[in-house]
């Protein structure tokens, strides 16, 4: 197996020149030295030795995307359509600067913490954030840039990207008072268990609130998730003497999941119940009826937190930004007058 020495000598060059053609020093090397080393470094099939060349580089050219673990395992996670596509963007955006990215689940913070010290990473995200004190304890005690997707502490110095839920929340709602309802029920995966819902929540209570509407405990889906969670809530729905004409549904794979278990129970979206979901991925508009739904721009949220790390790593006094997103409603099938539902 060929070494960097090697390498230099049949190039007739130095192993800094070697090196520098490594780690892209085009200013200290000619194009075409560059040229002839990168052909005998191929010719040789020569790979780096990465962990040498993070402790020459001080960088690892390694981010590391976490992905805690709640509501089943990490590869569900990535299942998920808002997830996987969020995912997708930042590996495609770290891999036009040339980063590796290293996808981690975790439910501890000290597993972060050792994979970060193991790997040398230059910077890490967080996506789903969940429990609290995981969530703080691990933005006080990594040494490594960290941008946190969806959550924001006000007390904290924290790099973070959030979307304004609030607003998203109140959209749906106020959407479907106008089209004349007034019996709204809203589904979560847990009203009380993340920021993100409860911000959807809080618009939610604000539009009916403009309407002297007020909710009810008994069309609250609490602790619905993805599509299972949606089939359960049809399944409620279909018990009951009196059920509302609208729902309002925090994620659209739920809100697929309604659609699906209501036609398999004999209701029929929009005409028996109007369904309006949340990010606009593709299962809103595979599904038919096709899902009105509240829009994120996701690749959008990718790049301002690959921008804020990168800053981050450049600049060791950026650990203070926060970044809030807006959303936008997408009208399809989903949604209709009540009529006499």
């Amino acid at each position: 197996m060929s070494t960097i020495k090697d390498i230099a000598a049949e190039a007739g060059v130095s192993v800094m020149t070697v090196s520098n053609v490594i780690h892209n020093n085009h200013a200290r090397v000619s194009p075409a030295t560059a040229q002839r080393v990168r052909e005998i470094m191929a010719r040789h099939q020569y790979v780096p030795n990465m962990a040498a060349r993070s402790l020459i580089s001080k960088s690892s050219h390694i981010i590391a995307v976490l992905l805690p673990i709640w509501h089943g395992s990490a590869a569900s996670m990535l299942l998920d359509p808002y997830t996987g596509q969020l995912v997708g963007y930042l590996e495609e955006l770290l891999r036009e600067k040339q980063y590796y990215v290293m996808v981690c689940s975790f439910d501890q913070v000290e597993q972060v913490l050792a994979l970060q010290q193991t790997w040398q990473m230059d910077g890490m995200i967080l996506v789903l954030p969940h429990e609290d004190a995981i969530t703080r304890d691990l933005i006080q005690r990594t040494q490594a840039p960290l941008v946190v997707f969806d959550r924001h502490y006000e007390d904290l110095p924290m790099l973070d990207v959030c979307l304004n839920d609030r607003r998203g929340g109140y959209t749906a709602t106020r959407y479907l008072l106008e089209k004349g309802h007034r019996k709204i029920g809203f589904a979560a995966p847990s009203i009380y268990e993340s920021s993100v819902i409860q911000g959807r929540f809080q618009g939610y209570l604000e539009a009916l609130a403009e309407y002297q509407l007020r909710e009810r405990k008994d069309w609250l889906f609490d602790g619905a998730v993805h599509q299972e969670g949606g089939e359960a809530v049809a399944e409620a729905l279909s018990h009951m003497q009196e059920r509302p004409t609208a729902v309002v549904a925090t994620e659209d794979l739920l809100a697929c999941g309604i659609l699906k278990g209501c036609q398999e129970r004999g209701m029929q979206v929009p005409e028996d119940l109007s369904v309006i979901g949340f990010d606009d991925s593709m299962p809103a508009r595979l599904i038919t009826p096709q899902l009105t739904t509240i829009a994120q721009d996701i690749r959008q949220k990718a790049a301002t937190g690959v921008q804020q790390l990168f800053q981050a790593m450049e600049d060791e006094t950026y650990r203070n930004a926060h970044a809030v997103l807006d959303i936008r409603l997408v009208e399809r099938q989903s949604v209709r007058e009540p009529g006499n539902i």
